[in-house]
């Protein structure tokens, strides 16, 4: 697979991520919230991730630096930075299914 190819499937993957979170992908993700979380708090995370990508930005990350920007502007040198900032939502979103599961296992029947 040439580069320009692997590049264009990258920004199609990215295209349809941008679809999912615009459609509320987050929001199913955290329709439950945990004990120690504000709902309210979910909510400003929803809809703030959901303008962003009605916006069409996409969240890079390098270090402890979060930042934001445009799919027509991604460069590949942006790819690294795209990844680190999936990589580190993935986990999270992971961890905090996993704590979701725990405390639905933990209510009163």
């Amino acid at each position: 697979m040439s580069g320009k190819d692997s590049w264009r499937r990258f920004l199609e993957a990215e295209q349809r991520e941008l679809w999912a979170r615009r459609e509320g992908k987050l929001a199913r993700l955290l329709m439950i919230a945990l004990p120690e979380e504000s709902k309210d708090e979910l909510e400003r995370m929803v809809e703030e991730d959901r303008r962003r990508a009605e916006e069409g930005l996409v969240e890079l990350k390098q270090g402890d630096e979060v930042f934001y920007k445009h799919i027509g502007e991604l460069t590949v040198e942006d790819m690294p930075a795209r990844m680190e900032a999936e990589t580190e939502r993935a986990a999270w979103l992971t961890e905090r299914t996993r704590k979701v599961i725990e405390t639905i296992r933990d209510w009163p029947r």
